[in-house]
């Protein structure tokens, strides 16, 4: 493994997670901030003999071309970038996410989505191994935003990145077969929470990092790192009870960017009542009572990273921590909007599987367990 920290990423990103092989054709696409570690990734590419292309997306001439008469409304991606390629690596950007926070969400989903259907049109032809890199989006601006520490999250977020994906599908595996056939699950801490959920059948989903080429069923086609996290959906009216966060949310595009202590009760599926110890006005104004659909929990979560811990955005990546994902229930037909989601976690719950303790702290439990242990 090389020393340098970029060139040790572009090592195990290429290997273990895009297997690149001599005289494959790699293209590294990132944002000029983050040409530190574009740079690492090219030069490990060129190592493995690989061919090796970067393309700069330069941020002050993107917004400046922006304003030009004439042109689209938001530069992207050319498509031929993924025709010539075999595996591609994109670091996102813009770092100076100041300028997009004044946009509407839609206005800003559109500017971001840089590579557009005609794009995932032809790396779906060429098969194209693609992943997008986290890391990039962890600079200064963000970290002030957050009132976070930049080297302890870009370490984490390195440190996230580099788990192998063997590892993950095999933790994540284990997720899978707990939750097969499952029906029920029952979510309890000491904190307050005391949820109960229906899992919807055949909605389980693992993302261990491994690319599989682009979906042509779905918009997820990105193998994003760091990763690892199941997903199982959620039946329709039936999470009934009460969640509380003991993990901060984090969205920087938000005002606040941070929420703390989110305390959720649910009824028949909807949510019926909330409240939140700091940073609520953003969920309140998405989710609040007086938005025209009712807000539900689309999924549950169950994360497989061993090095994810408590930096921004990935806290729902850490072992043993579940999450829900909170969305808007279905629009109206021919309405289009920005989708709208709050992720929440909670770390250290006790988890039942149709009654059967799976976790307990936190942590798996012996399947032969029937009765659960008082706490200590």
């Amino acid at each position: 493994m090389p020393s340098r920290p970029d060139e040790a990423l572009g090592a195990h990103v290429l290997r273990r997670y895009l297997s690149v092989r001599p005289g494959e054709r790699v293209t590294v696409e990132s944002w000029s901030h983050a040409l530190g570690w574009a740079r690492g990734i090219v030069v490990e590419a060129r190592r493995m003999g690989a061919e090796a292309a970067l393309v700069v997306e330069d941020e002050e001439a993107f917004f400046r071309s922006v304003t030009l008469p004439g042109t689209p409304p938001y530069p992207g991606a050319s498509p031929a970038w993924a025709r010539a390629s075999d595996a591609y690596v994109y670091l996102p950007g813009p770092e100076g996410y100041h300028r997009l926070l004044g946009l509407t969400p839609a206005d800003r989903t559109a500017l971001l989505d840089r590579h557009g259907e005609r794009w995932w049109r032809e790396a779906r032809r060429a098969r194209l191994r693609a992943v997008r890199l986290a890391i990039a989006t962890v600079t200064p601006e963000a970290a002030a935003r957050y009132r976070a520490d930049l080297t302890a999250w870009q370490e984490e977020m390195l440190s996230a990145t580099l788990v192998p994906p063997e590892r993950l599908a095999r933790r994540g595996a284990a997720v899978l077969r707990r939750l097969a056939r499952a029906r029920r699950l029952s979510v309890r801490h000491p904190n307050g929470t005391d949820l109960e959920l229906r899992l919807a059948p055949g909605s389980r989903a693992v993302e261990d990092g491994r690319p599989h080429g682009p979906n042509r069923r779905s918009r997820r086609e990105w193998t994003t790192l760091p990763t690892g996290r199941v997903s199982a959906g959620i039946v329709a009216r039936s999470p009934e009870g009460t969640w509380e966060s003991n993990r901060p949310t984090y969205d920087r595009s938000t005002d606040p960017p941070v929420s703390y202590g989110a305390r959720f009760r649910f009824h028949e599926g909807r949510l019926a009542e909330f409240a939140f110890s700091r940073g609520g006005r953003a969920f309140a104004a998405t989710f609040g009572p007086r938005r025209p659909r009712p807000t539900i929990v689309r999924a549950v979560t169950f994360g497989l990273n061993p090095s994810a811990g408590r930096a921004p955005e990935i806290g729902d990546l850490g072992t043993g921590v579940i999450g829900l994902v909170i969305a808007r229930g279905p629009r109206a037909a021919g309405v289009r909007e920005a989708p709208s989601i709050f992720r929440t976690t909670l770390a250290g719950a006790d988890v039942d599987v149709d009654g059967t303790p799976w976790w307990i702290d936190g942590r798996p439990v012996d399947r032969t367990v029937r009765r659960r242990p008082p706490r200590r």
